[in-house]
């Protein structure tokens, strides 16, 4: 199939992964037709994603696409073409700008050569967290670009020295021409993001247990078209219990099989040693999630990554139960069964097509659960 016709019938990933909630969130309705993409194929073989490249084919083939990108010019570099791509994946409109601070936060040196070096592929780094690790990671992999999810820089800097840990990545980053791109909130608003990826882990494959998605903290304010009722944070309502061990074995092995998570439980399940009640609705937010489901008090069950000690407690005394797994484990694996998929297909119609997107090894969260007793 020529380039021609296949851009014209290639959908996104990302209007597949966020499929199953379109309707719930009140966003137009996408139709397409199925790519034949061997990286794509090759990516939904897995769980990951809750269900197969066929299962979600079938049940948009009668929906329309149309992408944001169509009347764009074409990207004259690398960090031209993933920029464009992850704007159409995570609109920066969908970001908190009142705290947040997204998008391309680095930008590339331009060369000194008076004749234009032509770039038609190269290495983008997924990362969750730019560390020393991850910077000399990116070095190794001769990366030109990283994605990083959290914002590598927050507020506005007066200086750019090397007494500043962050300050000494980003510029050891800019002498060797490494861009860095950050989403953070817009990913986590967009649909199929990583709150929708959540509640599909919660969800375990099976589909036909959810009954109802909603997001618990809508965007008020005008947003792209196509992205309509998006905003923060989701809860999903089942249409038969599930309980509460079930539902946190799931969690484990869509995060990676993690083995240890904080649960603090209501006094009446606390003091009856009863962990088993049965779920019937459930709420989630990556990362920090205290603000966005502060009003979600109809859960049973709240997932995030952390929440502070008198913010879970508050919760317990209302009854509901909180699950907390460490902030970035909340984000991280996104990154492998989502993002690197979805950033594939995105180039896979530019001239960028021979791109390598690798999902950083170093990345990790800072803490470690220590068995004192095990110490020497």
């Amino acid at each position: 199939m020529s380039v021609g016709v296949r851009s014209k019938q290639l959908v996104s990933f990302y209007s597949l992964c966020r499929y199953p909630v379109l309707s719930r969130l009140a966003v137009p309705r996408f139709t397409t037709f199925a790519p034949r993409n061997s990286r794509l194929q090759q990516s939904t073989r897995t769980s990951d994603f809750g269900a197969s490249y066929t299962e979600l084919h079938s049940s948009i083939h009668r929906r329309s696409f149309s992408s944001s990108r169509t009347m764009a010019a074409p990207p004259t570099n690398l960090t031209d073409a993933v920029v464009a791509a992850m704007k159409t994946l995570f609109p920066e409109e969908l970001a908190d700008s009142a705290w947040d601070n997204t998008g391309l936060l680095l930008g590339q040196v331009p060369l000194s050569s008076a004749e234009p070096v032509k770039e038609t592929g190269g290495t983008v780094l997924l990362t969750n967290d730019l560390t020393s690790a991850v910077v000399d990671e990116a070095l190794q992999e001769e990366a030109k670009m990283i994605v990083c999810y959290h914002p590598v820089i927050f507020r506005p800097l007066k200086s750019l020295t090397t007494k500043d840990p962050m300050q000494t990545l980003l510029l050891r980053l800019a002498a060797e021409r490494i861009s860095v791109y950050c989403p953070h909130t817009a990913m986590d608003a967009a649909s199929g993001g990583l709150n929708d990826w959540l509640c599909d882990i919660l969800l375990g494959g099976e589909h036909q247990l959810e009954l109802k998605r909603t997001v618990a903290q809508p965007i008020a304010r005008p947003l792209p078209e196509g992205h309509q009722g998006a905003g923060y944070g989701r809860t999903v309502e089942l249409s038969r219990p599930v309980a509460l061990p079930t539902l946190l074995r799931r969690l484990s092995a869509g995060l990676g099989d993690q083995r240890y998570m904080m649960v603090a439980l209501p006094p009446g399940l606390r003091d009856q040693g009863r962990a088993d009640d049965t779920i019937t609705k459930v709420a989630v937010c990556a990362g920090s999630g205290a603000d966005v489901l502060k009003d979600a008090t109809d859960a049973q069950v709240l997932v995030t990554g952390e929440m502070a000690h008198h913010y879970a407690l508050r919760h317990t005394q209302l009854g509901q139960a909180v699950v907390t797994v460490f902030h970035s484990n909340s984000e991280r694996r996104y990154l492998e069964t989502r993002l690197k998929p979805m950033l594939e297909v995105e180039l896979e119609t530019t001239a960028y097509a021979d791109t390598r997107v690798l999902v950083s090894r170093a990345d990790r969260d800072p803490f470690e659960v220590v068995d004192v007793r095990s110490l020497s």
